[in-house]
């Protein structure tokens, strides 16, 4: 769903100060509304599996496995060549059954910590999962909790709110009735109820995490993995390529010369290394998840 925003103006500017209704909405304005601006959460891209698994077959290891795999095909020899395939085989799933599992602990830790908020709908004060507020309902802001999405002070009260995920500021901000008291953020002290004005992706968190979401940035700790990969992976073509000169100038078979360089080169580079950094990462993110931290890449809990 889009919201239409007139030009030059964002979505707060075209909600704030509008009138609203002190029972709370209907169940029927909130179909509305929710047909306009859908649910109160963040966009998540949609992960292709197929491409996820693929993946686990693919980069500067796996390449080397196939050339090997091969050339050990070219030269009919299938016991090389089984076993190689197995590694490979055992590589990508291990690989891919880590990050799955990491990842399903994630979505299940997600559903389980769903934020909920006291709303106000057809004068009655309930409490609901956050992601079903749409603008114009009325909530209550309280102490200690986090504002359900971008909202409007009503009270004449004032409220004292960390904002400092949003703008770096250290000290708690106090608010006051009109003011804009976005979503995502922590009320310090007070209590005052609060009109819903923007929701999801609209709100200031949601632009914030759609900026970022469209970054590919590489983590330091995969820069730092690939590195070594590629530093690893050169040493060796280097001293494998002085051994095939060698045996080929002392009149080895041509395949004879690659079967024993792919063994060396095989055995010379960490195969598994991108597996057992994959499988230690997900353990830890398992580990946390059982503490109710949510990591949503595996690289972050190195960086």
């Amino acid at each position: 769903t889009d919201v239409a925003v007139e030009e030059g103006k964002s979505p707060w500017e075209m909600e704030a100060g509008k009138p609203h209704n002190p029972h709370g909405l209907s169940e029927q304005d909130v179909t509305v509304l929710r047909d306009t601006w859908g649910y109160n959460e963040m966009e998540e891209k949609k992960r292709n599996k197929c491409l996820e698994f693929l993946k686990h077959f693919w980069g500067p290891m796996p390449i080397m496995i196939w050339l090997a795999i091969l050339i050990e095909a070219i030269q009919f020899d299938w016991m090389d060549f089984a076993v190689l395939c197995a590694l490979q085989a055992i590589n990508g799933l291990v690989g891919w059954y880590e990050e799955s599992k990491a990842s399903d602990a994630i979505d299940a830790l997600r559903k389980n910590l769903a934020p909920k908020c006291n709303v106000k709908r057809s004068g009655q004060w309930s409490n609901m999962e956050s992601r079903n507020l749409v603008p114009g309902d009325l909530v209550k802001l309280t102490l200690g909790g986090l504002i359900p999405a971008d909202c409007e002070v009503l009270d004449g009260k004032l409220i004292q709110v960390d904002t400092s995920q949003m703008t770096g500021e250290s000290l708690p901000v106090t608010m006051r009735k009109g003011d804009k008291a976005p979503m995502g953020c922590c009320v310090k002290s007070g209590e005052v109820e609060a009109v819903v004005r923007v929701t999801g992706k609209h709100t200031e968190l949601g632009k914030i995490i759609s900026t970022i979401a469209n970054t590919n940035d590489v983590g330091h700790f995969e820069m730092i993995i690939y590195s070594i990969t590629l530093f690893l992976l050169a040493v060796s073509l280097i001293l494998v390529s002085f051994i095939m000169a060698v045996l080929l100038i002392n009149d080895f078979g041509v395949l004879k010369t690659l079967g024993i360089c792919v063994v060396l080169l095989v055995a010379s580079i960490p195969i598994a290394m991108q597996v057992v950094c994959t499988s230690t990462m997900a353990l830890g993110s398992r580990a946390l998840a059982e503490r109710q931290a949510i990591v949503s890449r595996l690289a972050s809990i190195e960086e």
